[in-house]
């Protein structure tokens, strides 16, 4: 059979395994922890008998960090099984940062952690190979017959079961597996939460056990370090110490802004509003419920229902939904009226609210909620647009993140096996996304068959505050659909008198309102910029001989809208600054009786520097330039 590797074909001897081909081409064996073939991941240990592409992965890529938590997954059920053996497994997956295991039948806590931890260093140690067992239905049903959620999940699934042991310990898996749990130089496990079995609240309460491991120990201590960074960096912990919004179990995953909060909101509202005015983007509102045909005839009810709300009138057996998304509701004001070609592109920005039922276990802060308001828009464009029309975006996209100092990443998502829409379509889509991102000078990555069922897409990250890429936030998108308004017919006249299908753009910068403004605080650790603050300038006064001055002070500001409060009553000088400090006001204006003499100002910034004998009016007009430019941070 006929292998590539890189850049070098070999015909290798069929039936030979992953491993042997490794050895085949010379690649170094020390690190490798599973192999790709034709896009399909394997074990090392699997033989291959098919011509093709093949890769051999590490830790230092992402698919071979999940085959590697998985494993580890394996290896804390393995220690949990030894230490409890009445314990009833559930499911162990990998996820974004590391791996937990669900367990019922178990009384255990975060005490007992380090009991569960110890035994799986134990483990590793024993250098217990990972051996895969491809198994029929009935066999399995043998197997796990005393284990209610491996059963259920048996009959889920038609033949093609396997079971992967360890030693004496063997579990329901699809694989892969890493080589051997020696592998596992590092192991920290990190708490233990309730979790639903399947996620539904009628169903049993499984035990949650996350862990994190590495290759070495010290991968681990980096991790712990950044865990300890991030704790600081944290928006909710941020948004709790500076009053900006609140959330509530009687409405879960739905942020309750305060009015600080709301300040912050609103100006990147603005912000988002006034660069869709400048890119001839036009705003509509669009109603926040709809029968649940609307997302039939879209195509999304099929995928989304799950995460819908369901709304029912009174005495009515009509069925409605809160809208997830805005998409399908922009297609019936576009085919509201005969659009002739001379009106595209159509450039349609939506800031409706929406709502999703995400599970309570994954709900995080601002990041992951159930209401939001997302930056987005969608373009009516003909194929000769697209080009254009991606340009304008990443011109969109460049001062929003330059305001932020954000940088960005981009995914290129390519045809999934399933799609629709001609091939030629496709070409054109994905050459155009790739061209223009060769264009502006980004680096990208592409991801093979990622890309949506009705078109090509571009994700974009931004780095968070620890510069890592893994760790980076997802931010924007931009989606190219050639399947909404063919599903809707909504059409236009083109120059040659007949009816076409628009291309329709997915474009969303900031993506949700609120997830942005968390990844702000995170990067900024709260420090927000002068414009962006809630509270701009705080007035303080040495003495209460100096009060009246300092109102006047107050008044001055407050009449250039520059958003101020005081600190007045009575409180050590020193005291007021340090509450300031914590509460990251960019400026401070301190009044004493120097500065009523001279009728001028101090002025303490947010790095600690003090400025004297300043005028109020020159020092507003600097902070009218601050907000007119949104300056990304105070001068120094």
């Amino acid at each position: 059979m006929k292998i590539l590797y890189k850049k070098s074909e070999k015909d290798i001897e069929k039936g030979k395994t992953a491993r042997e081909i490794a050895k085949e081409f010379n690649v170094p064996m020390k690190e490798l922890l599973v192999a790709q073939i034709n896009g399909r991941l394997i074990d090392l240990s699997r033989k291959v008998d098919e011509d093709g592409e093949i890769k051999f992965l590490t830790f230092d890529d992402e698919e071979g960090k999940k085959v590697f938590w998985h494993s580890s997954a394996h290896v804390l059920a393995t220690a949990v099984k030894r230490l409890y053996p009445e314990a009833i497994l559930g499911i162990g997956p990998a996820i974004e940062e590391g791996f937990y295991y669900d367990i019922y039948n178990i009384k255990t806590g975060d005490n007992d952690l380090e009991k569960i931890e110890k035994e799986m260093y134990a483990i590793a140690k024993e250098n217990l190979v990972f051996e895969r067992k491809d198994i029929s239905k009935e066999e399995a049903k043998e197997l796990l017959k005393d284990n209610k959620f491996k059963l259920e999940i048996i009959n889920e699934v038609d033949e093609g079961l396997s079971i992967y042991k360890n030693g004496d310990f063997f579990d329901l898996c699809r694989g892969p597996h890493i080589p051997s749990t020696i592998y596992l130089s590092a192991i920290k496990l990190l708490k233990v939460a309730g979790a639903y079995w399947k996620g539904d609240s009628k169903r049993e309460v499984m035990t949650r056990i996350y862990g994190i491991s590495f290759p070495s120990k010290k991968e681990l201590e980096e991790y712990i370090k950044l865990v300890e960074e991030r704790k600081e960096h944290d928006h909710k912990k941020i948004g709790k110490e500076l009053g900006l919004f609140e959330f509530s179990d009687l409405s879960p995953g739905s942020p309750f802004f305060t009015v600080k909060g709301t300040i912050v909101y609103n100006e990147l509202l603005k912000f988002a509003r006034e660069l869709d005015k400048k890119y001839d983007y036009s705003e509509i509102i669009t109603p926040l419920i709809a029968k649940v045909d609307l997302w039939k005839i879209s195509g999304h009810f099929d995928k989304y229902r799950e995460n819908m709300f369901k709304v029912t009138p009174f005495e009515s057996d009509e069925e409605y939904g809160l809208k997830p998304m805005n998409c399908p509701f922009s297609v019936i004001l576009f085919k509201a009226r005969t659009r002739s070609y001379r009106e595209l592109p159509m450039r349609l920005a939506d800031y409706g609210f929406l709502h999703r039922y995400e599970l309570e276990g994954t709900l995080d802060g601002l990041f992951r909620t159930r209401l939001m308001e997302q930056n987005d828009s969608h373009v009516y464009a003909t194929e000769d647009q697209i080009e254009g029309e991606i340009m304008r975006t990443f011109d969109m996209m460049d001062e929003v993140y330059d305001k932020f100092n954000l940088k960005p990443i981009m995914k290129l998502a390519t045809r999934p096996e399933k799609r629709i829409g001609e091939e030629a379509l496709w070409d054109k889509g994905e050459s155009i996304l790739k061209a223009a991102i060769e264009k502006k000078g980004y680096d990208y990555e592409i991801k093979e068959g990622d890309g949506a069922f009705y078109g090509p897409k571009i994700d974009i990250y931004a780095l968070d505050f620890s510069g890592k890429p893994e760790d980076a936030y997802a931010v924007s998108t931009i989606q190219l659909d050639f399947n909404l308004a063919v599903r809707f017919d909504a059409k236009y006249v083109g120059s040659d008198n007949k009816e076409h299908f628009p291309i329709v753009i997915h474009k969303s910068i900031m993506g949700t309102i609120g997830r942005f403004m968390g990844i702000i605080l995170e990067n900024s650790k709260g420090e927000l910029p002068f414009w962006l603050s809630p509270v701009q300038v705080r007035v303080l006064t040495i003495t209460e001989k100096n009060n009246e001055y300092a109102l006047k002070i107050v008044e001055k500001l407050k009449s250039s809208e520059i958003r101020v409060d005081n600190e007045l009553e009575n409180g050590t000088l020193d005291y007021k600054i340090r509450k300031g400090q914590l509460e990251k006001i960019p400026y401070i204006i301190i009044i004493g009786n120097k500065e009523e003499e001279k009728n001028t100002i101090a002025v303490r910034n947010r790095k600690g520097k003090t400025a004297y004998n300043l005028k109020i009016e020159d020092f507003i007009n600097e902070r009218l330039e601050d907000i007119k430019l949104r300056k990304l941070y105070e001068e120094k």
